[in-house]
């Protein structure tokens, strides 16, 4: 057997059974042997009844007191039970809709019990399963109607025996070696029936760091595949004469990331930079250095920003910078001849510098000459979307932006394909923001002082995690709600601001918290970016402990943008020791570079890759949660490899699998 093989080469898989294997992508072998367990079962110790505790996934080993027993509570309801004891105690095994399980066992039979322990009235195993003798570790996968545990493990094991260790070996032998990973072979047999936990942490990281290695491959790739630039800038002198342009005297830090830009417009390949500072620290000077630099050679610039109230706010910076007269806006909810009066400035090279929102490179909207696409707080996308952001704009430059600190190691994996530069260095003058943890009982009291200050003239926002409150999460504060207590509460106007508004609506609200008509803005992570008013000063968070370290960082910098001081306040609630740590770290620190590095320790790079990072999967973003240590080793070696002609050779496999990814990826991006 083979593993390009289709699944249906397996005994007992039809037609039927395959389209349910193929709801979640499984069509072959490879599929299968892939598609690794969410979690495990350790059934491979027994424990007594007395040891237990209620809620428990524990194997008992019993003896049955009685025969099962089968009552009909209600239509639709059926609950099996059957009386067992050890030398502990005793237990009821229970079943609900298995009518079947009546001749699973008898009376006066040893068996072992595996399932979840119930201790809320009486001591309960709910739907156990029976076993002869111990059933070891089980694997438990993602599943869909039509599939059950039993029958994918039984796929998965025929697979594995079908095979064989016919499954070719993707990494050389002395990388293995250099690096203490086992065969490709034992990791996927172990990943899926493991015979201890060491086994399953060998399988994990051999997986994660093969899966870590592909990605790196693949962004590699994409440097050496940047495309030529069709023809030199001349940008001699034009930093200087950009600078004058700016009311205020830019720092050594944005000075340096400008002249990074210089020479990769100047060089013979566009440039792909990722262009990441703390928040406040004046990364759009630094991107409007990016447009000017094209606009000077005669080409378009366009500046992409993730909300219109971004876009917004770009719109106004660029008019003073560059003259109205050489920009465009396009923006939702414009009257249909002044989009047409927009796009055909646009289209005759008239607007030189174009903003709008990231519909900007679809539809309807024809450059003259675009020559830098430069994209705002892009850190929410993957791989996928930057290189689509780059296909799209032609033969453009790209710049992205980022005002999520990620530390160094991380940011060397995850953007593999672009070139970095930080502006590490907050403008002079900034006084650092006071940041509080506000417990329960003195809550009132943050917002007697936030009205206080609200009267003397400040302003404040309030973010809510919700737009509304939640039946399933009684102790999360709700926009909505809060919005409408806080009105009938201060003695202030109160303003209201969340993702589900109109847009019309948003923009309203934004604007009358800039001009100062409002004085407490509640809101969602809407104004997490945007929604710059220098006279606001005080940012309350509620249940800031569902928020990440990053977006709270993100949040704080809202306030602190003027000359006045400034506070942070975090409502944490009911999160425990471990929340109030990781807010302690917020607490201590102003950096958003060290505050990062607090949240990757903590809690792992698992928090930066999720789905965002398209290429590296979820299994390899969960396994490698806690070692980013695993991550630096497959970088390592993925530069190693594409140094050494013959371990490239050896590691073919692989890098095949890298350029079909990077195939697929390009196939994807031309299609849409």
């Amino acid at each position: 057997m083979k593993e390009t093989d289709s699944i249906t080469e397996l005994k007992g898989i039809g037609p039927r059974k395959a389209e349910a294997f193929g709801k979640l992508g499984l069509f072959s072998i490879h599929d299968l042997l892939y598609h690794f367990p969410r979690k495990y079962q350790d059934y491979s110790k027994a424990s007594r009844i007395i040891e237990a505790r209620h809620g428990d996934c524990a194997a008992l080993e019993l003896k049955l007191k009685s025969d099962p027993r089968l009552a009909r509570v209600r239509r639709g309801l059926d609950i099996t039970t059957a009386r067992a004891f050890d030398q502990s105690g005793e237990i009821t095994l229970t079943w609900y809709n298995q009518p079947y399980r009546m001749k699973a066992v008898v009376a006066g039979e040893c068996v072992y019990a595996c399932g979840r322990v119930d201790r809320r009235h009486g001591v309960k195993m709910i739907n156990p399963t029976i076993y002869r003798e111990l059933p070891g570790i089980l694997p438990v996968y993602p599943l869909c109607s039509g599939l059950s545990q039993k029958l994918m493990r039984d796929a998965v094991r025929a697979a594995l025996a079908g095979c064989g260790e016919g499954i070719e070996e993707s990494l050389p032998g002395a990388m293995r070696q250099k690096y203490g990973l086992i065969g490709l072979y034992d990791a996927v047999s172990g990943i899926h029936f493991p015979k201890s936990q060491e086994e399953i942490r060998a399988a994990r990281q051999r997986l994660a760091f093969e899966d870590t290695l592909l990605f790196s491959l693949t962004l590699s790739m994409m440097q050496y595949s940047l495309p030529k630039r069709e023809r030199p800038l001349k940008l001699e002198g034009t930093i200087g004469s950009f600078v004058r342009l700016l009311p205020f005297e830019p720092t050594n830090a944005q000075l340096k990331a400008m002249e990074e830009i210089r020479h990769d417009l100047s060089g013979g390949r566009l440039m792909n930079r990722l262009l990441q500072g703390d928040v406040g620290s004046g990364k759009t000077a630094v991107a409007l250095y990016a447009m000017y630099a094209a606009m000077q050679n005669g080409r378009q610039a366009a500046l992409m920003a993730p909300t219109e109230i971004l876009a917004a706010q770009h719109y106004g910076t660029l008019c003073r910078v560059f003259g109205a007269e050489n920009v465009a806006y396009l923006k939702g909810g414009m009257k249909k001849a002044e989009r047409e009066a927009e796009l055909a400035r646009i289209a005759m090279g008239e607007a030189k510098a174009i903003t709008g929102t990231h519909a900007l490179l679809q539809g309807d909207v024809e450059f003259f000459d675009l020559g830098t696409v430069i994209t705002d707080e892009q850190h929410r996308f993957g791989v996928k979307q930057r290189a689509a952001i780059g296909a799209k704009g032609g033969a453009a430059d790209v710049l992205i932006m980022s005002a999520t600190p990620i530390p160094r190691t991380l940011a060397m994996i995850l953007y593999g394909d672009l070139s970095v530069s930080c502006i590490d260095e907050l403008p002079p003058g900034r006084k650092p923001v006071i940041t509080r943890l506000v417990p329960e009982d003195r809550r009132q009291d943050m917002y007697k002082f936030i009205e206080e200050q609200a009267k003397a003239g400040r302003q404040a926002y309030v973010v809510c995690p919700l737009v509304e409150g939640s039946d399933a999460l009684e102790d999360v504060q709700g926009a909505v709600e809060l919005y409408e207590e806080l009105k009938k509460r201060l003695s202030v106007p109160v303003g209201l601001l969340h993702g589900q508004m109109p847009a019309s609506a948003k923009e309203k609200a934004a604007e009358a918290f800039r001009r100062g008509e409002t004085g407490v803005l509640v809101a969602t992570t809407v104004i997490e970016v945007g929604v710059d008013v220098p006279n606001a000063t005080i940012m309350a968070i509620e249940n800031a402990d569902r928020f990440g370290l990053a977006q709270l960082h993100q949040l704080r910098g809202r306030v602190g943008r003027g000359d006045k001081r400034s506070y942070c306040f975090l409502l944490s609630g009911d999160g425990g020791e471990a929340a109030r740590q990781r807010l302690s770290a917020l607490i201590k620190t102003g950096s958003g570079f060290e505050i990062a590095e607090a949240d990757l320790m903590m809690r792992g790079p698992g928090e930066f890759l999720g789905k965002r990072q398209h290429g590296i999967s979820e299994f390899a973003a969960a396994s490698l949660a806690m070692d980013i240590g695993i991550m630096k080793e497959a970088k390592d070696a993925a530069e190693e490899l594409l140094s050494d002609r013959q371990a490239m050779a050896e590691a073919a496999p692989l890098i095949r699998r890298a350029w079909g990814r990077l195939e697929a990826m390009e196939g994807e991006i031309a299609r849409n």
